[in-house]
């Protein structure tokens, strides 16, 4: 072997094994020397891409397919440049004529799909694209797991499911397979399908476990485990409230609805955590005591010590106590997000900050707030007050309405997906 295929081959090992640095800079000299070195230039492309640098990528790719326009590597090597540099419908195009170059080749159609899916619009074409992968090599796991993200794209999440589990029984170690099952779980929109969510977390851990670089994999259990804490405020928030207009009806249904509102996210907590490893019940006390997360498990503290008490307080003390713990059970949920969305800053994942639903909630906050004054004030004579209420009230109705509907438009938005 030459010099140079001695260093492609050591920059081959290097990226297998995940160091696409080394790789390039194996690959720097060679390039150097011969800059008409396909495998090299192919090669390149894939590190560079790994480093998410797309242009030189692109550079290497089109000086391939400039050397050896009928390779089907290198056409299939430019198609993720140019995916990388979201030009889909190039991408597609040079995935297409590799196919047709190699029409048996499992990886070319693999590709196809892949293209397809950065473009999102045309997840049809993409499902047969990833069908015939499978077709033509029935035991490549690479190839069940983008036939999942076709699924997954086309809203079929079942059978998104049924790929990454074959893709599993092929590879049992696969860490991106384990990850994208774990994250169908912990995606969900079912607040009390807490096995469902600690089954995904402990997913997110085996894929750590398989890959301890996958940040992507560690990203979505702080995801998880910060999913499970909002919905733990928002049990404690919507029963305490319920308790706290049950005082103008029964005290002793009030001290009912309060010792509710303080056990149900204790037991709601404690079925989840029950469910986690050892491991990820300290990963979870270490998400609690970062940050704004930490000001965030204060307040839901303080919130169960209020509505403890308030089930042997005397029955003037019950309006203020079980008000109070409802508007920080929402504080306490906010803040929870708050902390989550700081979490996707610090892992460099490039969200605007949605400054008009922060406001939306923060008028909810402020119209319960004042619902509840204005309610506590309200006597017959005062009966002004109720109406003021209640209208504060449809306030926040029709703020969460538009904050629903704002997610469901950010959710539709979000397209594209690379490989």
């Amino acid at each position: 072997m030459t010099e140079s295929g001695t260093a492609v081959a050591m920059a081959a090992v290097q990226f297998q094994r995940g160091d696409a640095s080394a790789a390039a800079e194996l690959l720097g000299p060679v390039l150097a020397a011969e800059p008409d070195n396909v495998r090299a230039l192919v090669l390149m492309t894939h590190a560079q891409l790994a480093l998410k640098k797309p242009e030189p990528a692109y550079r290497a790719a089109h000086q391939a397919v400039l050397v050896a326009p009928e390779s089907a590597e290198a056409l299939g090597a430019l198609s993720r440049a140019y995916t990388g540099l979201d030009r889909h419908d190039e991408a597609v195009q040079v995935a297409q004529r590799a196919a047709q170059l190699e029409p048996e080749n499992g990886y070319r159609h693999n590709r196809v799909a892949w293209a397809l899916l950065g473009d999102g619009r045309r997840g049809v074409e993409a499902e047969h694209a990833a069908r015939l992968a499978v077709q033509l090599d029935p035991n490549e796991a690479d190839f069940r797991i983008t036939y999942a993200m076709v699924m997954k794209q086309l809203h079929y999440t079942d059978r998104a499911r049924q790929a990454l589990r074959d893709a599993l029984a092929l590879e049992p170690d696969n860490a991106v397979a384990q990850h994208e099952l774990a994250t169908l779980d912990v995606v969900h929109r079912n607040p009390f399908a807490l096995g469902r969510l600690a089954r995904g977390a402990s997913g997110l851990a085996g894929a750590l476990r398989a890959d301890p670089r996958q940040q992507a994999s560690r990203f979505m259990l702080d995801v998880a485990l910060r999913r499970f804490l909002v919905y733990t405020a928002v049990l404690l928030a919507i029963l305490a409230y319920v308790g706290w207009r049950m005082t103008e009806f029964s005290v002793g249904g009030a001290r009912v609805l309060a010792g509710l509102a303080a056990l149900a996210p204790i037991a709601f907590a404690a079925y989840f955590v029950a469910r986690l490893d050892r491991s990820l019940r300290a990963y979870l006390m270490s998400v609690l005591t970062q940050g704004r997360q930490r000001i965030a498990a204060i307040g839901a503290t303080l919130c169960l010590l209020l509505l403890l008490s308030a089930t042997v307080a005397p029955a003037g003390w019950l309006p203020w106590q079980l008000g109070v713990a409802a508007v920080g059970g929402f504080a306490v949920r906010l803040l929870t997000v708050s902390a989550s969305n700081a979490h996707v800053r610090a892992a460099g994942v490039n969200v605007a900050p949605d400054r008009v639903s922060v406001v939306l909630w923060w008028v909810v906050i402020g119209c319960v707030v004042a619902a509840i004054l204005l309610e506590i004030g309200a006597t017959d004579t005062a009966w002004w007050l109720s109406v003021a209420a209640v209208l504060l009230v449809l306030a926040a109705v029709v703020c969460l309405v538009v904050l629903v509907r704002r997610r469901r438009a950010r959710r539709g938005n979000l397209r594209g997906i690379r490989s």
